[in-house]
């Protein structure tokens, strides 16, 4: 690996933009499937846990209170490069971007740098300022901004901090560029999980760059780099290979790793669905565990 894909390997690990559990005392992570696993991805975090709940936080209040959306956007760029301009952990990643678009999406080859409400314009503001670029904010509520006109035609690169299943290219960010005539030549993002999302957009024919695929190689990485130990890996191994078996032999041992009492609504939610619907067919040989389990989810709800 090259020093810069070395750099942000490290910080993906030391901000837990990358978060992995600890199988002896728990709790599991639960994905949007309502499934759990060993790893989470919050690849805002690799900028600085404190700084991005910050930044996301003064974002949010930014849309829902700054109507003119002029005034808007003066707001949203002087937070966000104002952070960027003082912080050097946030400098190293988007310096990490750039270089890997140079060579992937060389200037010239797009006009504007566009980015999705909220995540992405943690990145894709900088990104922008960097390359001396037009930025485009896409909202959520399907608007579009832009400080300077935009002409019908133009190439935008979407600059984004995940991708997973796709969702948000095609329900969102694609519908609003093609409805303002732009086309969107590729994207590039910090990670990706899972290959769901890649092949959608391959098929869609958007070129698509990844710094970082949290898969088994990224752990392997991880690894030699001693980042994890060796425990760890097998057992990321064990899950990658098969999520049934991870779970067998990694969960179905004690109650506690589900910290039934304690998680918070979401996350109950999601394990009450997957111990009620058994998608990965455990119930018949962990059955007494399925029980225990749903005995403290009743006492819960009675709480």
């Amino acid at each position: 690996m090259g020093d810069s894909q070395n750099i942000l390997l490290k910080l993906i690990h030391d901000t837990k933009a990358v978060s992995i559990w600890n199988h002896k005392t728990g709790p599991v992570f639960w994905y949007a499937a309502n499934v759990p696993g060993p790893f989470y991805v919050n690849t805002e975090l690799v900028i600085g846990p404190a700084l991005a709940e910050k930044l996301l936080n003064r974002i949010t209040s930014i849309v829902a209170d700054v109507k003119d959306p002029a005034a808007r956007v003066t707001q949203l760029n002087e937070l966000i490069l104002t952070a960027y301009k003082n912080d050097g952990t946030y400098g190293q990643v988007i310096t990490a971007m750039i270089e890997r678009a140079k060579t992937e999406f060389p200037t010239g080859r797009y006009d504007v740098i566009s980015g999705g409400e909220r995540r992405d314009w943690l990145f894709s503001i900088p990104f922008a300022h960097e390359c001396g670029v037009r930025h485009v904010f896409l909202f959520k509520d399907q608007s579009i901004y832009s400080e300077q006109p935009l002409k019908a035609g133009e190439r935008a690169l979407h600059v984004a901090d995940l991708i997973n299943n796709a969702a948000s290219y095609f329900d969102r960010w694609f519908p609003i560029l093609e409805k303002a005539k732009l086309t969107c030549i590729g994207t590039i993002c910090i990670n990706s999980r899972g290959t769901n999302g890649l092949q959608r957009l391959k098929e869609h024919g958007c070129k698509t760059v990844v710094l970082n695929s949290v898969d088994m190689s990224f752990f392997e990485q991880s690894l030699t780099s001693g980042l994890i130990d060796r425990d760890t890996h097998e057992e990321l191994g064990v899950y990658f290979a098969s999520a049934q078996d991870w779970a067998r032999q990694y969960l179905m041992q004690d109650t506690a790793l589900f910290n039934v009492a304690n998680t918070d609504k979401k996350s109950l939610e999601r394990l009450q669905h997957f111990f009620a619907n058994d998608p990965w067919s455990l119930r018949k040989v962990h059955g007494t565990f399925f029980a225990e389990i749903e005995t403290q989810i009743g006492k819960r709800l009675k709480a």
